[in-house]
């Protein structure tokens, strides 16, 4: 790849990661700008694939659209086979394939000549893929899948800095969960010492009790006992503080 083509590329890449506002946005913006700048291509698509089960998440054209989802559906085609190998395949000319015979037959009938699927592995369990579909056979060189590598680099590691993100999200949200839970198993403990003139301890004890006898959670128990003493829901934590 000539340095001018990368050059291109890469401005066009940063451009997308700074003018998008989420990762959706972002892989379509990367989809169709592939169509546009690798080679004789005419339309890209994305899959990811994530515990064994591969998603069509963005795509430059509803033509393409089909062609992955038809190979999703048979569990057989360049892509799902680029993923399974981990590196590029490469179609040259669709009419003489002689593999994926329905994926074959949905690229012919959208008018595709020639395809390619370039995978990256992301973490462990999740894929990607960048896959490209061209209207006439032989329509890619070495420079131009060069491009094309680029491209599927960018998507790999913007995925993985989602995913991290997404992570980071989830693990604050469930020690939120987690204190919050916390907070109201201490309030209802407040609530029998108050009544039972015991220790914290004596008051756990019985909390757990009922929580047995009932075969419910801990904090179940702990939010009924909340809850019946100011009249709203334990989230409601500044209303109980205000009240005791």
């Amino acid at each position: 790849m000539n340095d001018s083509a990368r050059a291109a590329a890469m401005t066009e890449l940063q451009s997308l990661l700074l003018t998008t506002p989420g990762v959706d946005d972002f892989v379509d913006g990367v989809a169709r700008a592939a169509a546009r700048h690798v080679g004789a291509a005419s339309s890209a698509t994305i899959t990811l694939r994530r515990d064994k089960r591969p998603t069509l998440v963005a795509a430059s054209d509803p033509h393409a659209a089909v062609c992955d989802e038809v190979e999703y559906a048979a569990a057989d085609g360049p892509c799902l086979t680029a993923i399974e190998v981990g590196s590029t395949v490469h179609v040259p000319d669709v009419a003489q394939e002689t593999r994926w015979p329905a994926w074959r037959s949905a690229a012919q009938e959208h008018g595709y000549g020639s395809a390619a699927a370039l995978p990256r592995d992301v973490r462990p369990g999740v894929q990607i893929a960048l896959n490209l579909y061209a209207v006439g056979a032989y329509a890619w060189d070495d420079d131009a899948i060069a491009v094309a590598d680029m491209y599927a680099d960018e998507i790999a590691r913007t995925v993985e800095l989602f995913l991290r993100s997404a992570d980071q999200a989830e693990m604050n949200a469930d020690l939120r969960a987690a204190l919050v839970s916390r907070a109201v198993i201490d309030q209802a403990i407040g609530v029998i010492m108050a009544e039972n003139r015991c220790t914290a301890q004596d008051a756990l004890a019985i909390l757990r009790s009922a929580a047995q006898h009932r075969k419910v959670k801990l904090r179940e128990v702990a939010a009924s006992i909340v809850e019946a003493v100011t009249g709203s829901p334990p989230e409601n934590l500044g209303a109980f503080r205000a009240r005791v």
